[in-house]
Protein backbone atom coordinates (compact mmCIF):
# COMPACT_ATOMS: atom_id res chain seq x y z
CA UNK A 1 0.00 0.00 0.00
CA UNK A 2 0.97 3.37 -0.81
CA UNK A 3 0.25 6.22 1.46
CA UNK A 4 0.16 9.53 0.07
CA UNK A 5 -0.93 13.32 1.40
CA UNK A 6 -1.73 16.55 -0.16
CA UNK A 7 -3.44 19.87 0.93
CA UNK A 8 -5.85 22.15 -0.73
CA UNK A 9 -9.15 24.30 -0.27
CA UNK A 10 -11.84 24.98 -1.89
CA UNK A 11 -10.26 27.17 -4.69
CA UNK A 12 -7.33 24.58 -5.56
CA UNK A 13 -10.06 21.44 -5.26
CA UNK A 14 -10.57 20.78 -9.25
CA UNK A 15 -6.39 20.39 -9.13
CA UNK A 16 -6.57 18.15 -6.49
CA UNK A 17 -9.70 16.22 -7.89
CA UNK A 18 -7.53 15.96 -11.20
CA UNK A 19 -4.46 14.79 -8.88
CA UNK A 20 -6.60 11.89 -7.15
CA UNK A 21 -7.51 10.94 -10.87
CA UNK A 22 -4.17 10.34 -11.91
CA UNK A 23 -3.13 8.66 -8.92
CA UNK A 24 -6.79 6.32 -9.73
CA UNK A 25 -4.98 5.77 -12.95
CA UNK A 26 -1.24 5.04 -12.15
CA UNK A 27 -0.91 3.94 -8.71
CA UNK A 28 -1.80 0.28 -8.04
CA UNK A 29 -2.98 0.44 -4.11
CA UNK A 30 -3.15 3.69 -2.16
CA UNK A 31 -4.43 5.58 0.21
CA UNK A 32 -4.49 9.84 0.15
CA UNK A 33 -4.96 11.58 3.07
CA UNK A 34 -6.30 15.10 2.08
CA UNK A 35 -6.39 18.15 4.56
CA UNK A 36 -9.42 20.09 3.55
CA UNK A 37 -8.60 23.54 4.51
CA UNK A 38 -12.35 24.73 4.50
CA UNK A 39 -15.45 23.07 5.08
CA UNK A 40 -17.11 23.18 1.42
CA UNK A 41 -13.90 20.93 0.59
CA UNK A 42 -14.24 18.52 3.25
CA UNK A 43 -17.82 17.85 2.52
CA UNK A 44 -16.92 17.64 -0.69
CA UNK A 45 -14.19 14.86 -0.68
CA UNK A 46 -15.98 13.20 2.28
CA UNK A 47 -19.54 13.19 -0.30
CA UNK A 48 -17.04 11.20 -2.91
CA UNK A 49 -17.10 8.27 -0.65
CA UNK A 50 -13.72 6.91 -2.15
CA UNK A 51 -12.44 4.34 0.70
CA UNK A 52 -8.68 5.48 -0.54
CA UNK A 53 -9.39 9.10 0.08
CA UNK A 54 -9.23 10.10 4.36
CA UNK A 55 -10.07 13.51 3.99
CA UNK A 56 -9.01 15.04 7.43
CA UNK A 57 -10.15 19.03 8.64
CA UNK A 58 -8.08 21.67 9.26
CA UNK A 59 -10.08 22.26 12.95
CA UNK A 60 -8.91 18.20 13.55
CA UNK A 61 -5.53 19.17 12.48
CA UNK A 62 -5.57 22.34 14.81
CA UNK A 63 -6.28 20.23 17.68
CA UNK A 64 -2.84 18.89 17.30
CA UNK A 65 -0.85 21.51 15.97
CA UNK A 66 -1.59 25.45 16.71
CA UNK A 67 -2.76 26.95 13.61
CA UNK A 68 -0.66 30.54 13.70
CA UNK A 69 -2.51 32.54 10.87
CA UNK A 70 -1.82 35.92 11.52
CA UNK A 71 2.03 36.43 11.53
CA UNK A 72 2.32 35.41 7.93
CA UNK A 73 1.39 37.94 5.20
CA UNK A 74 -1.69 35.97 3.17
CA UNK A 75 -3.31 33.09 2.99
CA UNK A 76 -0.57 31.10 0.50
CA UNK A 77 2.39 31.46 3.26
CA UNK A 78 0.12 29.95 5.70
CA UNK A 79 -0.78 27.34 3.73
CA UNK A 80 2.69 26.25 2.74
CA UNK A 81 3.68 26.57 6.41
CA UNK A 82 1.35 23.80 7.33
CA UNK A 83 3.41 20.99 5.12
CA UNK A 84 5.53 19.62 7.84
CA UNK A 85 3.28 19.78 10.46
CA UNK A 86 1.01 17.59 8.52
CA UNK A 87 3.46 14.93 7.48
CA UNK A 88 4.37 14.53 11.08
CA UNK A 89 1.14 14.43 11.82
CA UNK A 90 0.44 11.74 9.58
CA UNK A 91 3.60 9.71 10.57
CA UNK A 92 2.74 9.86 14.18
CA UNK A 93 -0.98 9.08 14.55
CA UNK A 94 -1.52 6.93 11.53
CA UNK A 95 -0.37 3.46 12.85
CA UNK A 96 -0.08 2.18 9.31
CA UNK A 97 1.88 4.58 7.84
CA UNK A 98 5.21 3.58 7.26
CA UNK A 99 6.56 5.53 3.99
CA UNK A 100 4.68 9.16 3.16
CA UNK A 101 4.87 10.63 -0.07
CA UNK A 102 3.97 14.67 0.30
CA UNK A 103 2.95 16.15 -3.07
CA UNK A 104 1.25 19.13 -3.82
CA UNK A 105 -1.98 19.74 -5.36
CA UNK A 106 -1.02 21.03 -8.88
CA UNK A 107 0.95 18.38 -9.37
CA UNK A 108 -0.37 15.40 -11.73
CA UNK A 109 0.85 11.73 -12.70
CA UNK A 110 1.79 10.76 -16.45
CA UNK A 111 3.09 7.59 -15.56
CA UNK A 112 3.09 4.53 -13.45
CA UNK A 113 3.76 6.17 -9.65
CA UNK A 114 5.97 3.01 -9.13
CA UNK A 115 9.11 5.03 -11.28
CA UNK A 116 9.04 7.42 -7.95
CA UNK A 117 9.33 4.77 -5.42
CA UNK A 118 11.85 3.30 -7.19
CA UNK A 119 13.83 6.16 -6.87
CA UNK A 120 13.06 6.48 -3.06
CA UNK A 121 14.38 3.18 -2.29
CA UNK A 122 15.45 2.51 0.85
CA UNK A 123 15.88 6.33 2.09
CA UNK A 124 14.79 7.79 5.00
CA UNK A 125 13.80 11.25 3.32
CA UNK A 126 13.48 11.52 -0.41
CA UNK A 127 13.58 15.46 -2.42
CA UNK A 128 13.48 16.86 -5.35
CA UNK A 129 15.89 19.58 -6.74
CA UNK A 130 14.63 22.29 -9.06
CA UNK A 131 16.84 21.81 -11.34
CA UNK A 132 16.95 25.04 -12.81
CA UNK A 133 18.89 26.30 -15.64
CA UNK A 134 21.88 28.41 -15.55
CA UNK A 135 20.50 31.53 -16.14
CA UNK A 136 17.37 31.56 -13.60
CA UNK A 137 20.51 30.41 -11.02
CA UNK A 138 21.52 33.72 -11.41
CA UNK A 139 18.19 35.15 -10.82
CA UNK A 140 16.33 32.73 -8.62
CA UNK A 141 17.83 33.05 -4.68
CA UNK A 142 14.60 32.84 -2.90
CA UNK A 143 13.41 29.60 -3.75
CA UNK A 144 15.90 27.44 -2.45
CA UNK A 145 17.64 24.28 -4.39
CA UNK A 146 14.91 21.95 -3.75
CA UNK A 147 11.10 21.91 -4.30
CA UNK A 148 8.95 21.40 -1.93
CA UNK A 149 6.33 19.58 -4.78
CA UNK A 150 7.47 16.16 -4.29
CA UNK A 151 8.81 14.91 -1.13
CA UNK A 152 9.02 11.63 0.76
CA UNK A 153 9.60 10.41 4.65
CA UNK A 154 9.89 7.11 6.21
CA UNK A 155 9.05 6.46 9.68
CA UNK A 156 11.97 5.98 11.22
CA UNK A 157 14.37 8.01 13.72
CA UNK A 158 15.62 10.24 10.50
CA UNK A 159 12.11 11.05 9.12
CA UNK A 160 11.09 11.71 12.10
CA UNK A 161 13.59 14.03 13.44
CA UNK A 162 13.28 15.80 10.06
CA UNK A 163 10.26 16.80 10.05
CA UNK A 164 10.32 17.52 13.59
CA UNK A 165 13.32 20.31 13.03
CA UNK A 166 11.57 21.14 9.57
CA UNK A 167 8.45 22.00 11.48
CA UNK A 168 9.76 23.33 14.43
CA UNK A 169 11.40 26.07 11.66
CA UNK A 170 8.23 26.76 9.84
CA UNK A 171 6.29 27.30 13.64
CA UNK A 172 9.08 29.70 15.16
CA UNK A 173 9.29 31.57 11.83
CA UNK A 174 8.57 35.44 12.08
CA UNK A 175 9.14 38.20 10.44
CA UNK A 176 12.82 40.18 10.99
CA UNK A 177 14.33 36.53 12.20
CA UNK A 178 17.76 36.59 12.75
CA UNK A 179 19.33 34.52 9.98
CA UNK A 180 16.86 34.25 8.43
CA UNK A 181 17.94 35.62 5.00
CA UNK A 182 14.19 36.48 3.29
CA UNK A 183 11.60 39.05 3.55
CA UNK A 184 8.83 36.32 3.42
CA UNK A 185 7.92 33.05 4.69
CA UNK A 186 9.00 30.16 2.50
CA UNK A 187 9.00 26.63 3.72
CA UNK A 188 11.44 24.85 1.46
CA UNK A 189 14.09 27.43 2.22
CA UNK A 190 15.25 25.16 4.62
CA UNK A 191 15.50 21.91 2.48
CA UNK A 192 18.42 23.74 1.58
CA UNK A 193 20.40 22.34 4.36
CA UNK A 194 19.03 18.68 4.73
CA UNK A 195 22.09 16.84 2.62
CA UNK A 196 24.04 17.74 5.43
CA UNK A 197 21.86 17.37 8.26
CA UNK A 198 20.34 14.02 7.61
CA UNK A 199 21.86 11.13 6.82
CA UNK A 200 19.99 8.28 4.10
CA UNK A 201 18.84 11.22 2.24
CA UNK A 202 18.07 10.67 -1.59
CA UNK A 203 18.27 13.58 -3.85
CA UNK A 204 15.89 12.30 -6.47
CA UNK A 205 17.35 12.57 -10.14
CA UNK A 206 15.09 11.39 -12.35
CA UNK A 207 14.34 14.23 -14.45
CA UNK A 208 10.48 13.17 -15.51
CA UNK A 209 9.81 13.24 -11.62
CA UNK A 210 8.66 16.88 -10.41
CA UNK A 211 9.12 18.25 -14.39
CA UNK A 212 7.81 22.09 -14.14
CA UNK A 213 8.11 25.15 -15.66
CA UNK A 214 11.26 26.29 -14.05
CA UNK A 215 13.14 23.23 -15.60
CA UNK A 216 11.58 22.46 -18.68
CA UNK A 217 13.76 24.76 -20.60
CA UNK A 218 16.41 21.36 -20.18
CA UNK A 219 14.14 19.59 -21.89
CA UNK A 220 12.95 18.21 -25.23
CA UNK A 221 9.27 16.90 -24.51
CA UNK A 222 8.34 14.08 -26.71
CA UNK A 223 5.18 11.64 -27.30
CA UNK A 224 5.55 7.92 -28.06
CA UNK A 225 2.89 5.18 -28.08
CA UNK A 226 0.65 7.47 -26.11
CA UNK A 227 3.50 7.79 -23.39
CA UNK A 228 4.88 11.48 -22.76
CA UNK A 229 9.00 11.23 -22.77
CA UNK A 230 11.03 14.07 -21.12
CA UNK A 231 14.12 13.92 -23.15
CA UNK A 232 14.64 10.08 -23.40
CA UNK A 233 13.10 9.07 -19.81
CA UNK A 234 9.51 9.09 -18.78
CA UNK A 235 7.49 11.59 -17.98
CA UNK A 236 6.13 10.56 -14.51
CA UNK A 237 5.21 14.05 -12.45
CA UNK A 238 4.70 17.02 -13.93
CA UNK A 239 4.27 20.13 -11.46
CA UNK A 240 1.52 23.04 -12.70
CA UNK A 241 2.57 25.77 -10.82
CA UNK A 242 1.48 29.13 -11.19
CA UNK A 243 -1.31 28.54 -13.93
CA UNK A 244 -4.09 31.08 -14.46
CA UNK A 245 -7.53 31.38 -16.04
CA UNK A 246 -7.27 34.52 -18.19
CA UNK A 247 -10.62 34.15 -20.35
CA UNK A 248 -12.93 31.76 -21.18
CA UNK A 249 -11.21 28.83 -22.85
CA UNK A 250 -7.75 31.02 -22.19
CA UNK A 251 -5.26 30.38 -19.71
CA UNK A 252 -1.67 31.39 -19.03
CA UNK A 253 0.87 28.67 -17.70
CA UNK A 254 3.38 32.07 -16.62
CA UNK A 255 6.32 30.60 -18.21
CA UNK A 256 7.01 33.30 -20.72
CA UNK A 257 9.40 34.88 -18.31
CA UNK A 258 10.87 31.50 -17.68
CA UNK A 259 11.97 31.81 -21.68
CA UNK A 260 9.87 28.80 -22.07
CA UNK A 261 7.35 28.27 -25.14
CA UNK A 262 4.75 26.36 -24.73
CA UNK A 263 3.78 24.92 -27.58
CA UNK A 264 3.99 21.18 -29.73
CA UNK A 265 4.27 18.20 -26.53
CA UNK A 266 4.16 20.40 -23.70
CA UNK A 267 0.95 22.44 -25.09
CA UNK A 268 -0.62 18.89 -25.33
CA UNK A 269 0.50 18.51 -21.97
CA UNK A 270 -0.97 21.59 -20.16
CA UNK A 271 -4.35 21.29 -22.31
CA UNK A 272 -5.25 17.90 -21.00
CA UNK A 273 -4.79 18.86 -17.45
CA UNK A 274 -6.39 22.33 -17.49
CA UNK A 275 -9.20 20.79 -19.49
CA UNK A 276 -9.79 18.70 -16.28
CA UNK A 277 -9.91 21.45 -13.97
CA UNK A 278 -11.27 24.42 -16.39
CA UNK A 279 -14.44 25.34 -13.88
CA UNK A 280 -16.50 28.23 -14.19
CA UNK A 281 -14.84 29.91 -11.31
CA UNK A 282 -11.47 31.71 -12.00
CA UNK A 283 -9.63 29.31 -9.77
CA UNK A 284 -6.91 31.74 -7.80
CA UNK A 285 -3.27 31.52 -8.76
CA UNK A 286 -0.20 33.68 -7.90
CA UNK A 287 1.72 34.61 -10.98
CA UNK A 288 5.49 34.08 -11.04
CA UNK A 289 7.20 36.07 -8.22
CA UNK A 290 9.25 38.71 -10.62
CA UNK A 291 10.49 41.06 -7.65
CA UNK A 292 14.05 41.86 -7.12
CA UNK A 293 16.93 44.01 -9.67
CA UNK A 294 15.51 46.47 -12.25
CA UNK A 295 17.55 44.50 -14.71
CA UNK A 296 16.16 41.07 -13.54
CA UNK A 297 12.34 42.61 -14.02
CA UNK A 298 13.35 44.10 -17.42
CA UNK A 299 14.83 40.63 -18.79
CA UNK A 300 11.36 38.95 -17.31
CA UNK A 301 9.11 41.69 -19.18
CA UNK A 302 10.79 41.15 -22.36
CA UNK A 303 10.96 37.08 -22.31
CA UNK A 304 6.97 37.48 -21.86
CA UNK A 305 7.25 39.23 -25.12
CA UNK A 306 8.66 37.13 -27.13
CA UNK A 307 8.04 33.16 -25.22
CA UNK A 308 4.66 32.20 -25.71
CA UNK A 309 2.74 31.54 -21.95
CA UNK A 310 -0.64 30.89 -23.03
CA UNK A 311 -2.78 27.79 -23.58
CA UNK A 312 -6.30 27.93 -25.25
CA UNK A 313 -8.13 24.71 -25.22
CA UNK A 314 -10.20 23.54 -28.13
CA UNK A 315 -12.21 20.53 -29.75
CA UNK A 316 -8.86 18.16 -29.68
CA UNK A 317 -8.42 18.49 -25.57
CA UNK A 318 -8.95 14.84 -24.02
CA UNK A 319 -11.24 15.17 -21.51
CA UNK A 320 -10.82 11.28 -19.86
Amino acid sequence: MRYICTYFDKNYLPRGLALIESLERYSNEFICYILALDKYTFDYLSGLEKSYIIPISIEEYGQYFTLEKLKYKDKKEFFFSLTPGFCLYLLKNREEVDLLLYLDADVCLFNNIEYLYDEIGPSSIAICPHRLPIFMKLFSTNYGVYNVGVNAFRKDATGIRCLEDWHHDCSNWHQGMPGYSLSFFSDQIWLDSWPDKYPNLKIIDHIGIDTAPWNAINYKFKKIDNTYFVNNRPLIIYHFASIKKIDNNVWTGNTGSLLININNILLEIYQNYIVKIDLDNDLKSAELDVTGSRIKKIIYFLAKIFFNDKIYLDHKCEKS
